[in-house]
């Protein structure tokens, strides 16, 4: 069988790099579900939009600030990153964690990783389209099929409607307010950057042309990021906001809460947080949730912050179909039934285990994706922000294999994980989350790129989703057929 003998060929390559490197390389990885689009930008970039743009680069902080520039008070040219070599390596390290070494005034990775985003954040929002070309070509080079990108459609009108309305314990009248206030025109303004961002994508990669580039064929979807560290009437207008751009318009395909849940807001509103979750799922069912939760470590907060079951709220309470990280399973209350119930309501874990290693220091034992993986919760691969890491999924792959023992049966498992579990519309391809029989009318079927069956093609019209798990299953078939 194909995929047994593809499964003995990593085996016999584990230890070895250059082969391994060829195997994963080439692997279908299937979607990328935890991404942070300005975090998967690389630093590079960012410097060629701060010089179009005619910015400048404080030489103190290294933050792109607008012009004018002015070498006496230390705002330098952004070209000057392309001129000046040592400079411009200084750039790089500080819009990422490349070269990170403590200092007293930048001591710990973590805080250095959360910094990048306030210096780079001037030069974003002008220009979403080159970014998505950047990411969804990446994703196309490494044989994924499938991204969901966080960003924030309305560019924070959504916050300026929250502070100008005002906090109101009664969910239901400040949901009101809020659309009476201009929610219609932050959708539609949301919807309007989207289109922009996306014309200027297929332009970039050249999708119209004789020679497309890889990312074109990658199907692209956005998750409406929170910033949940805002006071409590932004956070809920930005929720609002997230709800009613994803009920509007098909690219959005859910919401997420994001900034490190240690800041002061994260935590202490957290439980109400998940209440506004929990009113406004009730208010648009259909909109799909995901969250950062559990992302703590120990010695970072107290104890208690630890043990304040924050993943088995996000579940409960927050109703989250996904978890990004969930780092500190093990010290919330009964981890092994939270455990077991994740697995019992098929909860995938969005696992951005490469990452985790180089900004959390979770290594070996104190990782998580064994944990997961021993309890039947599905896990996929994800990058979070692979450009400050300085990495791709592939290396996610590398991780998992020569780190974890990770074989070829279950890196497919997660990779058909990331497609049964993405916020594709349409029924999927299995007959069950984790059972992954073919449904009945494309039982039998031979892998080809048009079944020929009718009643598959049918179901497959149908269904974007299992359209693309089609599609990943047969390119699984090639590249098994190598071996």
């Amino acid at each position: 069988m194909a995929e047994e003998r593809a499964a003995k060929y990593l085996a016999s390559v584990r230890e070895k790099p250059l082969e391994l490197m060829g195997f994963l390389d080439r692997m279908p990885k299937g979607g990328d579900l935890h991404n942070h689009l300005t975090g998967a930008v690389y630093a590079e970039s960012y410097i060629n939009y701060a010089v179009e743009d005619g910015d400048c680069i404080d030489r103190a902080t290294f933050k792109i600030l607008p012009p004018p520039c002015d070498a006496a008070r230390g705002l330098l040219p952004a070209s000057q990153a392309i001129s000046d070599f040592v400079f411009r390596n200084l750039v790089i390290d500080a819009l990422s964690i490349r070269n990170f070494h403590p200092t007293a005034e930048d001591r710990d990775v973590r805080l250095h990783f959360f910094a990048t985003f306030g210096k780079f954040d001037l030069v974003t929002n002008k220009h979403w389209g080159e970014m998505l070309a950047e990411v969804t070509h990446r994703a196309g080079a490494q044989n994924e099929v499938y991204l969901e990108t966080m960003l924030t459609p309305d560019q924070g009108e959504a916050i300026r409607l929250g502070k100008q309305v005002g906090w109101n314990d009664d969910f239901g009248a400040m949901r009101s307010q809020i659309l009476a206030g201009g929610m219609s025109k932050v959708v539609a303004h949301g919807r309007k950057n989207l289109d922009d961002a996306e014309a200027k994508m297929r332009q970039v990669l050249g999708c119209e042309g004789a020679q497309p580039d890889v990312g074109c064929s990658v199907t692209l979807r956005y998750v409406n990021q929170v910033l949940r560290a805002f006071p409590k009437e932004q956070v809920f207008a930005q929720m609002v906001a997230g709800f009613e751009i994803a009920s509007a318009d098909p690219r959005v395909v859910g919401i997420n809460l994001v900034q490190s849940q240690d800041e002061f807001n994260a935590l202490n509103d957290f439980d109400l947080q998940m209440r506004m979750l929990d009113y406004l799922h009730g208010v648009y069912p259909k909109v799909h949730i995901t969250l950062h939760a559990g992302e703590l470590t120990p010695g970072e907060v107290k104890p208690e912050e630890l043990y304040a079951s924050h993943i088995r709220k996000s579940i409960e309470v927050g109703h989250a179909e996904r978890i990004g990280h969930g780092l500190d399973v093990i010290y919330e209350q009964d981890p092994v039934r939270l455990v077991a119930l994740m697995a019992r309501k098929h909860i995938l874990v969005e696992d951005c285990l490469y990452s985790h290693e180089l900004v959390r220091d979770m290594k070996g034992s104190e990782n998580v994706l064994p944990t997961y993986l021993r309890g039947g919760v599905p896990v996929s691969l994800a990058t979070d922000d692979e450009a400050i890491v300085r990495s791709e999924l592939t290396w996610y792959f590398r991780r998992a294999v020569e780190g974890y023992n990770v074989d070829y049966h279950t890196l497919k498992r997660m990779v058909r994980d990331s497609l049964d579990h993405a916020f594709l519309a349409g029924a999927s391809l299995w007959v069950a989350p984790e059972d992954f029989r073919v449904v009945a009318a494309c039982a039998n079927q031979k892998l080809t790129d048009k079944p020929a069956g009718a009643s598959c093609r049918e179901f497959l019209a149908g269904s974007e989703k299992a359209r693309l798990q089609w599609k990943e299953e047969n390119e699984f078939g090639r590249f098994e057929s190598k071996f």
